[in-house]
């Protein structure tokens, strides 16, 4: 079987690359390990059924229209402005900041240049239906992977779903040459792979590109373990895609890809239903009060820590688990945003005295009444000095009844964000020499751009105490998130394969280039 441009895996970053491809003349295969969409049985943001992460996701992150969306993630927008500074430098040094200076700071760049202009392409002109908000998907994740897909049908991408990519085909110089593909031994039927080969044979297909578009490997105890660890691979409750097993990964490592910070994840707070959490569906409450573990005490920053930041963090809490309080002040002031938090009554907790409320959170009163106590003594023009760690922002008395708790805070894994290292101009795979490797791009959750991790605070500024665990990670450093980056690469490296694939068809190189004739936008 041959094609033009092969892609792996029907993500967002695998179907942008193949509608971007299709659009400018390229004959398109996506290949991927999924039964027919049409069986896919997955929630959003639930664990469990089939689908991939695009299938569960919320949806957001693809309405960054304008340099507004820039300028919004900055904590002082129109300050930092006026310092003539430009928004996309500011952005770059935060990213470089939370990442502990392992951030891909080039790829970055082009994310921040690119992004308005793609998300208007997915808006403009694949007519990209937004909900009402203008900021969310219709239908969230779901409704997000079932327009694409029809997009790309319609347009003319060929699809078998069913069928894994096994292992890269290079040539005599180490190019990629396509892919040899086949159906694991017990898997349900796969139509077009078993047609080519024969039920459980391998089907080799020739492609002038090789776009890697498989996710995470978040569904992979064993390179979890390896590469994350137990905390992170044991621990967390899954809501990604378990399918995500890390073959791409696996593939381009056997093709000496070079990789990095495998260790790093994106995970986000959620509660006992698999909500959001209250980092998101309470982002403007919980800046305003404390997050504590089972030993009542503070482990971040919550006046500046993210959604990512503070559920890496609960995951190395003893326990795993955390809780959240805050009083009828920070309530008082986004009460829509409280009023509206799914199941609200089922999970957070009132009380007109930090004791009833310590009772109906079924924790210790002499404990959480201590940690408040603590907190409201260090405050100090809008900062706190502790407990166990500062809070640089929104440092208010928790004081003014009735108090509101929400316990347990759970942290739950959406993917792994360690991975492939590619060329911030192209999205081509790098070797461990740094050097592009001929015909392999990777796109999506598979390639590597943000860093964290977990580090101990000293205890010994607050009377003693003990250090505690705590995280600073770069996902949400601002202006940029999974879905996003998907997006800007997945559409860039179809762009870069095709231009390498008519260069090639010039010199008289490659194997189909016929369709792919029309200029491509620089």
């Amino acid at each position: 079987m041959k094609t033009d441009l092969l892609v792996i895996g029907a993500g967002l970053a695998g179907l942008v690359a193949a509608i971007e491809a299709r659009t400018h003349g390229a004959d398109v295969l996506v290949l991927d390990k999924l039964p027919d969409p049409s069986g896919w049985n997955a929630v959003t943001q639930l664990p469990g059924g089939i689908g991939n992460d695009t299938f569960r996701s919320g949806g957001g992150g693809l309405a960054r229209f304008a340099g507004d969306a820039l300028v919004e993630h900055l904590l002082d927008g129109p300050g930092e402005l006026e310092s003539g500074r430009d928004p996309v430098d500011i952005l770059i040094e935060r990213h470089r900041e939370r990442g502990w200076g392992e951030v891909d700071e080039r790829l970055l760049r082009t994310y921040c240049t690119r992004v308005f202009e793609d998300c208007r392409w997915l808006r403009d002109e694949l007519k990209l239906p937004y909900d009402a908000s203008g900021r969310t998907v219709k239908e969230l994740g779901i409704g997000l992977f079932r327009w694409l897909h029809r997009t790309a049908v319609a347009r003319g991408v060929r699809f078998l779903f069913g069928g894994r990519a096994r292992a890269l085909i290079l040539d005599a110089g180490g190019a990629v040459r396509g892919v040899r593909a086949g159906r694991d031994s017990g898997a349900p039927a796969a139509a077009g792979v078993d047609s080519a080969t024969g039920a459980g044979g391998a089907l080799d297909i020739e492609a002038c590109g090789v776009i890697l578009a498989t996710g995470g490997f978040q569904g992979s105890r064993e390179m979890m373990m390896r590469h994350a660890g137990r905390t992170l691979a044991e621990e967390v409750v899954m809501v990604g895609s378990p399918d995500n097993t890390g073959d791409g990964h696996r593939m381009a490592l056997e093709a000496g890809a070079r990789m990095r910070h495998l260790d790093v994840c994106h995970i986000r707070t959620t509660d006992i239903y698999f909500g959001q959490g209250p980092s998101r569906f309470l982002a403007h409450i919980y800046p305003m009060g404390i997050y504590f573990n089972r030993n009542f005490e503070r482990f971040v920053d919550e006046g500046v820590a993210d959604s990512d930041t503070i559920a890496n963090a609960i995951a190395f809490q003893p326990g795993g688990t955390a809780g959240l309080v805050f009083d009828d002040r920070a309530r008082s002031m986004y009460p829509e945003e409280f009023d509206r938090y799914p199941r609200r009554e089922q999970l957070i907790r009132s009380a007109d005295s930090l004791e009833a409320l310590a009772e109906k959170m079924h924790l210790s009163a002499h404990g959480l009444r201590r940690l408040v106590n603590a907190f409201n003594a260090a405050i100090r023009d809008g900062k706190a000095a502790g407990p166990n760690l500062p809070k640089t922002l929104h440092a208010v008395p928790i004081d003014a009844p009735p108090f509101h708790g929400f316990h347990p805070v759970v942290p739950a894994m959406n993917h792994t964000l360690g991975g492939l290292v590619v060329s911030a101009d192209g999205c081509q795979v790098l070797n461990v020499q740094g050097n592009p490797i001929p015909g392999l791009y990777a796109a999506g959750t598979l390639v590597n751009w943000a860093y964290g991790k977990p580090y101990r605070v000293d205890g010994g500024a607050n009377g003693g105490v003990d250090g505690v665990t705590t995280y600073k990670g770069s996902y949400h450093a601002g202006a940029s998130s999974g879905a996003g980056i998907a997006l800007v690469t997945g559409r860039l490296a179809a762009q870069k394969a095709l231009e390498a694939a008519r260069r090639a068809s010039a010199r008289g190189e490659g194997q189909r280039h016929a369709r792919v004739d029309r200029e491509l936008p620089r």
